[in-house]
């Protein structure tokens, strides 16, 4: 067994559980979680098993890598790559019978070839530039681009899909962009190509542009308990991601002094400091760069006006102060009233998922009780023992029907 360490991710997946239900209840569209930048944080494998085990027919991910991952982790299910390929990426799609993402003509020509070699159908998404001017073909070329791709024989074209620019924000033109992809629409229906999959909402879309969901529905946040729209009454969605540390010093800090690097902080009253050992080399406050000056001042005075990072202890929330370091932050624990006293306690930190190392473990609950773990890329089974978290390695089989049990028992 080996001790899970001083940091870790809790995956609630009940709550997840919860949201898919939440979700399904609104629509009657097939429902496709998007399961990019390593399922948010969550853990691409272990939650990608977990939707193939819910029942799921497909995923979709951001690039080749993560799809390769995906089926590296035993997901068996279709999984559509959102980011077009590049020429020498197309083997690797084929053998892995991995949906594509087509926006280029030489690309469809690639897949061709190598369908053929292989003698395997390659399925293809077309994706069509509605507005967001990122990725995508233009609209009047979407029938020459489904004519190419019908004169090869290992080809099949499945779907046909935009992505909207600011659901958020403005309806009118999320509008605009679902009228250009039902014009695409209607052009293939009146050329006989029908029985594709249309789709072009994602989580932003979802429930605020209900008119958008069409034939499938590209899921991602909201899976998670997170969304900017409004929600309908009755539905309510759960947080499923929460990270942990252990406070590892506390030391008494006089009013005056510095605290950290750059001397960036000075502690205005007498206090006591607490180090958690979780920095920006784990993704906790990571801040983009850059060397535009004006917006350097202006990314100063935001974090100057910013609510700090927050620490709970035994329910109580914390600052952190001072800069946050490589793999260290400070906390002012001043307000707890047996503070000299934390050494080696359990702090929550609030952090944005996505950033968090994929390196620190990610311990999966089912109805509050650990099941699984997925940490070094392998399975685990967690094993508690003087109270602390230790894991003992399994195979992929095990954690399936680790997995598979538990979402039996519910």
């Amino acid at each position: 067994m080996e001790w899970v360490g001083p940091t870790w991710i809790e995956v609630n997946l009940s709550a997840i559980r919860h949201n898919l239900a939440a979700i399904r209840a609104f629509t009657k569209a097939q429902l496709c979680p998007v399961i990019k930048s390593n399922a948010y944080g969550h853990g691409l494998a272990a939650i990608g098993m977990f939707f193939q085990l819910e029942g799921i027919k497909r995923i979709a991910v951001s690039d080749l890598d993560e799809a390769l991952m995906a089926r590296r982790s035993g997901i068996t299910i279709p999984i559509l790559v959102l980011t077009p390929i590049l020429p020498q990426q197309a083997p690797q799609a084929v053998t892995h019978d991995l949906t594509v993402t087509a926006a280029s003509k030489d690309l469809i020509e690639i897949l061709a070839g190598h369908g053929q070699a292989r003698g395997r159908l390659v399925k293809i998404h077309l994706k069509i530039n509605t507005g967001m001017n990122r990725i995508g073909i233009e609209p009047e070329s979407a029938l020459e681009y489904a004519e190419l791709i019908a004169k090869y024989k290992y080809l099949q074209l499945e779907g046909v899909y935009t992505h909207f620019a600011d659901a958020d924000h403005d309806p009118g033109y999320t509008h605009k962009q679902l009228k250009r992809l039902l014009a695409v629409k209607s052009m293939f229906t009146d050329f006989g190509l029908t029985n594709l999959i249309w789709h072009a909402a994602g989580s932003s879309a979802f429930f605020s542009h209900p008119e958008s969901h069409l034939d499938l529905v590209r899921i991602g946040t909201a899976i998670f308990g997170q969304t900017r729209a409004k929600l309908p009454p009755g539905t309510n969605l759960r947080n499923t991601w929460n990270l942990y540390t252990h406070i590892i010093q506390v030391r008494r800090v006089a009013k005056g002094e510095p605290i950290g690097y750059n001397q960036r902080y000075t502690a205005r009253r007498d206090c006591f400091i607490g180090v958690i050992p979780i920095g920006y080399g784990d993704g906790l406050g990571v801040i983009p760069n850059n060397f535009d000056m004006w917006r350097h001042l202006r990314s100063a005075l935001l974090h100057l006006a910013r609510t700090p990072h927050i620490v709970s202890i035994d329910g109580i929330d914390f600052p952190i102060v001072g800069k946050i370091a490589m793999g260290s932050s400070c906390v002012d624990l001043t307000g707890h009233p047996h503070a000299l006293g934390l050494y080696g306690a359990v702090a929550q930190v609030r952090a944005r998922r996505t950033t968090i190392n994929s390196r620190i473990p990610r311990i999966y609950t089912v109805n509050g009780k650990m099941i699984l773990i997925h940490w070094h890329d392998q399975y685990w089974q967690p094993v508690i023992a003087n109270n602390q978290i230790y894991a003992k390695a399994v195979s992929l089989p095990t954690a399936v029907e680790i997995i598979k049990r538990r979402n039996q028992d519910g």
